[in-house]
């Protein structure tokens, strides 16, 4: 193997002479493919493979496009080999490297490594090309070296054009890691993280979601998926479109459907509509949710079922579509991965926060003085009474106004996507000369600035809402649990003044979790490890890596006493007691 390495290095050497075969031509790159592989042209690069299924050795040879070099070969190579070999396969931090320079002027520089792909041997094999403020790349993974000849003669073929512009910016190697492109070994298939952009759609990948780009749409997976589950979600190829929003959605559920090779095993209705409204960002917007099967699947009645989550955009004379499939096998086939908040949250918030760069989007709030933060509490007159309420405003404009808060709180959460979810409890603001109006999308409410509090006018009634003070870096300190009687085994939770906890059941009360099974409930196993209270928001950290907050408003807390008789947290206002 080594000898034949060897030959490779070598080769990049060799004048880059027209092959006699039939060539083709990518991005700055001409060259012969190598005979008998399969080819697949992948968003920034093309693909050559050729698996031999009886005895299951394969080489996959990648042609990356041209990027802007960094002016130094040994640069270049090392921006690649850390991304797409360190990084991806474990490969060897410091390969044997060899550099040559083509007779018109190209630096060269060759490394290889021995890897490990699903607990076989294989090799990486990686040339760089440089110059001319350029570099284009070319890998290669292979479990059997007999590969190394074609190689070898593919390399041999390839001929680079100085004068034509690159055709993608350089990604310099401090954010690599928000935008790398990874490769699978055996497919091929490219995944490219970071910002994304398909057609005129604008959005943000998912974090710990795998991500695949095809010519006619992008899937995501999760990283983390266990092997018994199964959930995707794709970004659909636009489509013109003039019909109403109903139209719209009929005509992207079949789309859908004939994408995935899926059909609905009822008559109609074949999906029911959750919501059809106007998003935040001014585009209209619908989405329906369904329950499919395989066309393959000739069942009646033992067939997997599969839940359809579909969300279609109308806008400027087109429909953008995002659509979501899920195995319902669990609990059955109750659920799908997508009740599971971890996949669910993550679904919406990339469907929510979209943006196109042929829309401009509405202005949202005025505030031409400096903006209000932070929350507010008083009383607001309902159904005739007088109910307890809370005001909390963000400088970017947008006001919750309710009587509960969101579940999890406001730290680090996109209140967009709040606001989309829970129209209700949710408006924007104009504020100027400490004057203003809160807007509700059942009303408008006056609103003007007096001292440290605010004055907000519902029902020709002015009601004073008092500022609270921040709890940032609140600590707690002692043993707290629920009163009554719990089956003999008593829901408690205990803080110590280093941030702190140790949970025995309490917090999967707060939790208030009520979805089965409890592979979707976060707080289902008791645990310990650290807590903060930031932006009203009481978030856990469990050591073995789990997370939940919850809302702490602060009601009747004195931040000087960390230990008080009972405490009062979550959104249901729930009250532990000092044991």
């Amino acid at each position: 193997m080594k000898k034949k390495v060897h030959l490779l290095f070598a080769l990049c050497c060799i004048i880059l002479q027209q092959a006699i075969a039939q060539t083709e031509t990518f991005d700055i790159a001409t060259y012969t493919p190598p005979a008998n592989f399969r080819k697949e042209d992948k968003p920034g690069g093309v693909v050559f493979s050729q698996t031999n299924d009886s005895t299951g050795r394969y080489c996959a040879i990648i042609i990356f496009a041209s990027t802007a070099g960094l002016g130094d070969v040994a640069k270049d190579f090392k921006l690649q080999w850390d991304e797409l070999a360190v990084k991806k396969y474990a490969a060897d931090a410091n390969p044997a490297t060899e550099k040559a320079q083509t007779p018109n002027g190209w630096k060269v520089l060759t490394g290889a490594s021995k890897i490990k792909i699903q607990e076989t041997d294989a090799y990486i094999i990686l040339t760089v090309f440089s110059g001319f403020g350029k570099r284009i790349s070319v890998i290669s993974t292979l479990n059997d070296d007999a590969y190394l000849v074609k190689l070898d003669a593919f390399l041999e073929t390839i001929q680079l054009d100085k004068t034509k512009s690159v055709s993608q910016k350089i990604i310099p190697p401090d954010s690599q890691k928000n935008n790398a492109e990874k490769i699978n070994a055996a497919t091929g298939d490219v995944a490219i993280t970071g910002d994304g952009k398909f057609g005129h759609m604008l959005f943000t990948p998912m974090k710990d979601w795998d991500m695949k780009r095809y010519t006619n749409g992008i899937i995501f997976k999760p990283s983390n998926l266990p092997d018994n589950r199964y959930i995707e979600t794709r970004i659909m190829q636009s489509k013109p479109f003039s019909g109403s929003m109903q139209e719209a959605m009929e005509t992207s559920w079949n789309d859908a459907l004939n994408e995935l090779q899926v059909v609905s095993p009822y008559t109609r209705p074949y999906y029911y509509i959750i919501k059809e409204k106007k998003s935040f960002r001014g585009w209209d917007y619908i989405q329906c949710e369904g329950t499919v099967k395989k066309i393959a699947d000739q069942s009646e009645l033992s067939y997997d079922k599969y839940y359809i989550n579909l969300f279609v955009i109308k806008i400027n004379d087109r429909i953008e579509s995002i659509v979501t499939v899920g195995l319902r096998n669990i609990n059955g086939s109750d659920y799908s991965p997508y009740n599971n908040s971890a996949y669910r949250d993550p679904i919406q918030e990339l469907c929510l926060t979209l943006r196109f760069d042929d829309w401009k989007e509405e202005t949202v709030g005025v505030l031409k003085s400096n903006p209000l933060s932070g929350m507010y509490g008083g009383l607001k007159l309902g159904g005739g009474n007088l109910n307890a309420s809370y005001t909390f405003f963000f400088p970017n404009g947008q006001v919750f106004f309710g009587e509960k808060f969101p579940t999890t709180g406001f730290d680090g959460k996109n209140t967009w996507v709040y606001a989309e979810l829970d129209t209700r409890n949710w408006g924007t603001y104009t504020l100027q000369d400490g004057k203003g109006t809160i807007n509700m999308g059942y009303g408008k409410m006056p609103l003007k600035v007096v001292g440290e509090n605010l004055v907000i006018t519902t029902q020709n009634t002015e009601h004073t809402y008092e500022k609270f003070p921040s709890l940032d870096g609140a600590v707690f300190n002692g043993k707290y649990a629920f009163d009554g009687d719990w089956g003999g085994k008593l829901p408690w939770v205990t803080f110590t003044l280093d941030g702190k906890f140790i949970d025995e059941g309490a917090l999967n009360i707060l939790n208030h979790q009520t979805m089965d099974p409890d592979e979707f409930n976060i707080t289902a196993k008791p645990g310990n490890g650290t807590y903060e209270i930031k932006n009203y928001t009481l978030v856990f950290r469990y050591s073995d890596g789990r997370k939940v907050q919850m809302v702490f408003t602060g009601n009747g807390f004195d931040r000087k006493n960390p230990s008080p008789a009972s405490l009062t947290l979550s959104f249901n206002n729930d009250i532990l007691y000092k044991k």
